[in-house]
């Protein structure tokens, strides 16, 4: 397998997955400008003197006025906030999510190390870990146990230097040694490639697209309970919070596309590292042949590990919403059949 060809066409196609990205971001936050210099516009139109003409009528002539010389710096100025707002509720996002040994306690994970690993398998993972992380010459990540039957794996934290990577009980009691060497390999490429500080990043992109929610939201109520208003007006209010809602919706759609597509990518940039450190394409390989043919489930119980599906070594989701691509498309990518 030429391990480099494919990292170099994954971190090519993520280039542009973060530039859609951030297209989006810009387009929902003009979007946004948009609405309000409208809504404004239809308010005026709304008041005493304009019986005479039509919805449609108001509607075209606001939208005119909102591309005047006079209202397109208005209209920036809320794109720009509008921007502001949401690339705040991102950063918000981004340090809410960043400590990894967080994420490993939300699923309840204990922490393995020389005192608390009881079993052989335990012991050998940590052994694992060490040499991986030696391979791929970088500091040895704290390794956290996952009481779950299901088989999965994922590395957290916000840079190499605090990283953690978790695997559940599942996956230890059904590799073998070489398995879960491609395994936590894997993982401990995710940790290489940054894509632990990516995956953070990604989650909370689409997380600071539910700030228009929150904008849409407020927009109504305060419509609702403004008692200087008139109903006319009112209404303006009410379809400019529903406008904000839908482009908010879309979105947060457009984003989990976007978030499984990097995903995707991100995927089998980790399994070429993987390669790239354990020299033996067959152990991952094993690996995930034991779930294709052996019937194992890779489902999680615990209600975090939807919020954090695309960080998972194996996904579950639709074509579109899919953060992992087939087992068997990375099988033929790893022995150089695709």
């Amino acid at each position: 397998m030429d391990f480099r060809e494919h990292q170099d066409r994954a971190k090519r196609n993520s280039r542009i997955i973060w530039f859609l990205y951030i297209l989006l971001l810009s387009i929902s936050s003009l979007l946004i400008g948009w609405t309000f210099i409208v809504g404004l516009n239809l308010a005026e139109l709304y008041q005493p003197g304009y019986e005479q003409y039509s919805f449609w009528q108001k509607f075209s002539a606001s939208n005119s006025h909102a591309f005047d010389s006079e209202q397109i710096q208005i209209l920036l100025s809320f794109s720009a906030i509008a921007f502001i707002v949401q690339a705040s509720t991102t950063a918000f996002g981004f340090f809410k999510k960043s400590d990894g040994h967080k994420v490993a306690v939300a699923f309840n994970a204990r922490l393995l190390d020389e005192n608390s690993a009881n079993s052989l398998a335990e012991k050998q993972a940590l052994n694992i870990v060490t040499e991986q992380a030696l391979a791929a010459s970088v500091p040895t990540p704290s390794l956290y146990l996952i009481p779950e039957q299901g088989i999965n794996a994922f590395a957290a934290g916000k840079s190499n230097k605090n990283a953690i990577v978790a695997i559940t009980e599942g996956a230890l009691n059904s590799f073998n040694r070489t398995e879960l060497s491609g395994v936590i390999a894997h993982e401990i490429g995710h940790i290489v490639n940054q894509d632990i500080k990516l995956n953070i990043q990604i989650s909370a992109f689409v997380f600071g697209f539910t700030a228009l929610f929150f904008l849409a939201r407020f927009i109504f109520y305060n419509a609702m309970y403004n008692r200087r208003m008139d109903g006319r007006a009112k209404l303006v209010m009410f379809a400019m919070a529903a406008v904000i809602a839908i482009i908010g919706a879309l979105t947060v759609w457009m984003g989990r596309i976007l978030q499984a597509a990097m995903s995707r990518q991100r995927e089998y940039l980790a399994d070429a590292s993987a390669v790239q450190f354990t020299r033996y394409p067959d152990g991952l390989v094993q690996a995930f042949e034991v779930l294709e043919n052996g019937g194992k489930s890779t489902k999680m119980e615990n209600p975090s590990s939807k919020e954090y599906a695309h960080a998972m070594m194996f996904g579950i989701g639709g074509e579109l919403f899919a953060t992992h691509p087939p087992l068997r498309e990375r099988i033929a990518r790893i022995q150089n059949q695709k």
